[in-house]
């Protein structure tokens, strides 16, 4: 759609009026000689529309023939803005080199936007881009979105499906994420896997689907235990093992699993009382290049810095390597305090409840919490258990074996 528009605007175009006759066969007539009318609106007596330069010159005929009239009430883009200033040749020269650059910074990506991401951080995927050269200020030509998001796919084993586009300077990278156990251990094709316990605890709850379970409901595990191998054992006549059979492990484990709880919250600390006075600086940064004013002068004392960049855009999909940066020094004071009991509970209960609601968030349920607050010199702490359900599967290369030549040779005694 820009691309559009600024053809339009470098060819010019004229809002025009039509009245007359018959204003609707004008327009049939125009469609059905492909000429282009845009922002058409309907009028009292006619229609408002705006139409290329070119068109207009080829509308005498149907003028003509449906007895109708176009009156030119505005002339819009650059070749009438160039005629209006013909003789300022340093304007006109300034408009020009302008709609250069912007041309050229229009072959450029100058933002990225990530979007689904949850395991894999924004800053991992702009890394995957500058990696494979497809990042800030790279041309847009150079870019292969298809090779991209294959890549992407490939790399990151969470990833199930992506899709990078670019419109305008903007490239947007989609993700979906599949849901992964806390340890994901990297595996190469064609080995075979055993699932051991990424944690220690109980056993509450067991499908499987490939391989050999070694463990059963109710049992005791500890983390690095084999839980379901992925070697098959075929026993033979005689009891002897015959034959090791190998398939990658596969099986919904859940255990019981106890978390220990510990927090410490210090009763003397400093409380920050902002003055409300706020001094402001504004800076331009340009390619990574950073505009300071000569002129401001941060405030004496403490304070803390917020800064807020604001990228050039002209439409939602059409930014420049151009930022304004705006710095607020905020000034406060410090004051030593203690907390009291009911202050130091409340700020413990609410670290308890953030630290449940993240192992929830992760798809833990929990099933039993036991924590207890005391004193303890100069500080509030924090402790007690929380029993919880959770997957604990994680996997390992299943350790090959070979059966001897000893073995072998009296099996076929046997």
């Amino acid at each position: 759609m820009i691309i559009v528009s600024l053809i339009k605007y470098f060819r010019g175009y004229v809002y025009v009026h039509l009245t007359g006759y018959a204003p609707e066969r004008f327009l049939n007539l125009c469609g059905n000689r492909n000429i282009l009318i845009w922002n058409l609106k309907p009028a009292e007596n006619g229609y408002y529309f705006c139409i290329s330069v070119q068109g207009y010159k080829s509308l005498k005929p149907i003028l003509r023939k449906t007895k109708t009239r176009a009156r030119i009430l505005e002339r819009k883009g650059l070749p009438f803005l160039l005629f209006r200033y013909r003789k300022r040749k340093a304007y006109v020269l300034g408009i020009l080199f302008f709609a250069g650059i912007l041309y050229y910074f229009s072959g450029f990506v100058w933002n990225i936007e990530v979007n689904g991401n949850s395991y894999l951080s924004e800053d991992t995927i702009i890394r995957f881009l500058e990696e494979e050269k497809a990042s800030f200020g790279t041309k847009i030509k150079n870019i292969d979105c298809a090779k991209l998001e294959e890549t992407l796919r490939s790399r990151y084993d969470e990833v199930i499906w992506t899709s990078i586009k670019i419109y305008g300077t903007k490239m947007t990278v989609d993700v979906q994420e599949s849901l992964l156990p806390d340890e994901v251990y990297e595996k190469q094709e064609g080995e075979v896997y055993d699932i051991v316990a990424s944690k220690s605890g109980v056993i509450s709850e067991i499908i499987t689907r490939n391989g050999t379970p070694l463990v059963t409901e109710g049992m005791e595990v500890a983390q690095g235990d084999i839980l379901v191998s992925g070697r098959l054992e075929i026993i033979g006549d005689n009891g002897e093992v015959t034959q090791y059979l190998y398939q990658s492990a596969d099986a919904d484990i859940l255990a019981r699993v106890t978390y220990e709880y510990t927090d410490e919250i210090n009763i003397a600390y400093q409380d920050k009382r902002k003055t409300g006075e706020v001094k402001k600086d504004y800076e331009l940064q340009f390619f990574g290049k950073i505009l300071k004013n000569p002129f401001f002068k941060k405030p004496e004392g403490t304070y803390d810095v917020v800064t807020e960049n604001t990228q050039l855009h002209f439409t939602r999909n059409f930014y420049l390597p151009v930022y304004f940066r705006t710095v607020s020094y905020e000034p406060y004071i410090t004051e030593n305090k203690e907390y009291t009991q009911e202050e130091a509970k409340a700020i413990a209960e609410e670290n308890f409840r953030q630290y449940l609601s993240n192992l929830e968030e992760k798809g833990i349920q929990i099933i039993e919490k036991n924590v207890m607050i005391n004193k303890v010199d100069q500080k509030y702490v924090v402790s007690g258990t929380i029993d919880v359900y959770e997957p604990i599967v994680s996997y390992q290369p299943t350790e090959i074996l070979e059966i001897t030549v000893e073995e072998g040779q009296q099996n076929e005694s046997d």
